[in-house]
């Protein structure tokens, strides 16, 4: 059945005319009948009851097809409107971060980002980095920002920044006094730190600049996330090594200082599948390596 053929019958049936059916579809009569014909062939059966006086009555069989018509040129009409709709929009950016990456670089990049791109948009999704690199394999997400410094099966991985990690104190605490706190004044410290197994790299990127000074941190407490530790902090119980722009928290209690130690850093990347290049994609990377003073002549590498 041809969408032309169901369009000419259902004006027939709501016209009960085959005169004002063809003036409705701006055909000639003698077409219009033709067209009924062939689709009553096709069927296989008789959709009016004609007489030569008397205006075309629907059989059962062509009742039913005048509701279910209805409905198949409404869908019809419904999917032309949304294609044609889609021709001139821009699909939405999905952009997924790890916690301190949306809190301390999504609010300086965003307001650009959809400043020069109105109509488009960004969706932003908060994602601990095991589930965010699976997702941006699979493309739930166009494009990832976390803590990778190596390249990942499946991925294109542009290291971005070696972010300097930073001591979350309790503000009663004694190293709170110092302007720059040394990594090894912290050993014997109790730690809080988040679950390796959301985030191996930063995790592992905590660890060994604690190794470096000289000492493994006693890290007994978890915090789900940047504003859990902080308050473990505040209450004293613990310190925290965290990346620069989780400072943007501030939590009363907390105070935080920079590291004496230039190994003490976490890597901050990029990520999106492997062979994934788009116009968007590349303003808003362009974006971000704005805003954290990158500039390469290139496309820079993890390594």
């Amino acid at each position: 059945m041809e969408a032309r053929e169901l369009r000419h019958f259902v004006a027939v049936a709501e016209e009960l005319s085959f005169t004002r059916a063809a003036a409705r579809l701006g055909m000639a009569q003698p077409p219009l009948s033709q067209s009924i014909a062939r689709l009553e062939r096709r069927l296989g059966t008789q959709l009016f009851v004609r007489g030569p006086r008397r205006h075309p009555v629907l059989t059962p069989s062509g009742r039913v097809l005048l509701r279910e018509g209805r409905r198949v040129l409404e869908a019809l009409a419904e999917t032309e409107n949304l294609v044609r709709s889609l021709h001139h929009e821009v699909e939405p950016l999905r952009v997924g971060c790890i916690p301190s990456v949306m809190s301390g670089l999504m609010p300086k990049v965003v307001p650009q980002f959809q400043a020069e791109r109105p109509r488009g948009g960004i969706h932003l999704y908060e994602i601990e980095e095991a589930q965010l690199l699976d997702d941006v394999r699979a493309g739930v997400v166009d494009v990832g920002l976390c803590r990778l410094r190596e390249q990942e099966p499946g991925l294109d991985v542009e290291l971005l920044h070696l972010e300097p990690l930073v001591c979350a104190l309790p503000q009663a605490h004694p190293l709170a006094a110092l302007e720059v706190v040394p990594l090894a004044e912290l050993a014997g410290e109790e730690f809080v730190i988040f679950r390796r197994e959301d985030a191996p790299r930063a995790y592992d990127a905590i660890v060994a600049a604690c190794h470096l000074a000289g000492f493994s941190p006693r890290n007994s407490l978890v915090g789900v996330h940047d504003l859990s530790e902080l308050s473990i902090v505040a209450c004293g119980l613990a310190v925290a090594l965290m990346p620069r722009c989780s400072t943007v928290i501030s939590m009363d209690g907390v105070v935080h200082r920079p590291l004496a130690e230039e190994f003490a850093v976490t890597p901050l990347a990029l990520v999106r599948a492997a062979g994934v290049r788009s116009p968007v994609l590349e303003e808003f990377a362009g974006l971000v390596r704005d805003v954290l003073g990158v500039t390469p002549p290139g496309r820079r590498r993890a390594r």
